[in-house]
């Protein structure tokens, strides 16, 4: 593999990731049992990440789904019948708008069955290759977590994604870290279990799983941000962030969300 650095193109990013999928894959005979967990208070942004869902090419997983203060639209049960068909399982839980959203993750991990969680965010977005690279990464290194990295943020008021890569802090791949992706979080069951799941919190839930994992002794390993995007806006339901941070780190940055493959967004192939 090339020296990651600041310096290291996007093409360059890309073919390193390649060539570690291919050697990961080599020597995986099977993978772990996979639930993906999906809290969702936005019907518009439950529609976006169901269809990214439908495009994951890992081979089989289950899906649970917690509608926080709303009901499935047709829509969302057209997609989800999709899914079935491809033989994925999906199971959706209501939770009540008082609800918090770690106590509604924790509701959505305690009913799933993989041996495996995956927390995905309904506003980013999720390449087909997002869910088999991180259990590649895990049944590579045996990680308690897998996740990762920050290399790509897209910020929807300026309607720009930045590209970020280095070989240090939030940039850096393929290393043992204590922090990844919150939305990105691929965590043992039984770690994941040890450490009280989400919590009951209404914020800092990603810390909270990550944090107790560590502190019964787990590792967490962080991989290629390639293939998945970060999303920022300005919403009563996320987080309000100064935006020059990202500005000034970036390598790149492109009008739109990135178009590639790698994240799904090919042209013409807009989410």
């Amino acid at each position: 593999m090339i020296a990651l650095d600041r310096t290291t193109a996007f093409f360059e990013e890309i073919d390193a990731q390649r060539t570690l999928r291919f050697d990961r894959r080599l020597k995986i005979k099977r993978y772990p049992t996979i639930s993906v967990l999906i809290a969702t208070l936005r019907p518009a942004d439950l529609t976006s990440i169901l269809l990214q869902v439908q495009r994951q090419t890992l081979p089989s997983f289950e899906l649970v789904l917690g509608l926080h203060g709303f009901e499935l639209k047709a829509e969302h049960k057209a997609l989800i019948a999709k899914l079935k068909r491809r033989s994925v399982s999906v199971e959706v839980i209501p939770c009540e708008s008082s609800m918090t959203l770690g106590q509604v993750l924790t509701r959505l991990a305690q009913a799933s069955s993989g041996q495996c969680i995956a927390k995905m965010d309904d506003d980013d977005y999720y390449g087909p290759q997002h869910l088999r690279d991180l259990a590649d990464a895990m049944i590579d290194t045996r990680a308690e977590v897998v996740g990762k990295a920050m290399n790509y943020v897209y910020l929807e008021p300026l309607d720009l994604t930045v590209r970020r890569f280095s070989q240090k802090g939030t940039q850096a791949v393929e290393l043992w870290s204590d922090w990844v992706c919150g939305g990105t979080i691929l965590a043992q069951r039984p770690a994941a279990e040890e450490a009280g799941w989400f919590g009951e919190g209404t914020t800092a839930v990603d810390r909270f799983i990550l944090g107790g994992i560590t502190e019964n002794g787990g590792k967490i390993w962080r991989t290629f941000g390639a293939g998945y995007i970060y999303r920022r806006t300005f919403t009563v339901h996320t987080y309000v962030t100064n935006y020059s941070k990202y500005l000034t780190s970036s390598r790149e940055q492109v009008v739109g969300v990135w178009e590639h493959e790698v994240f799904g967004t090919e042209v013409g192939d807009k989410k």
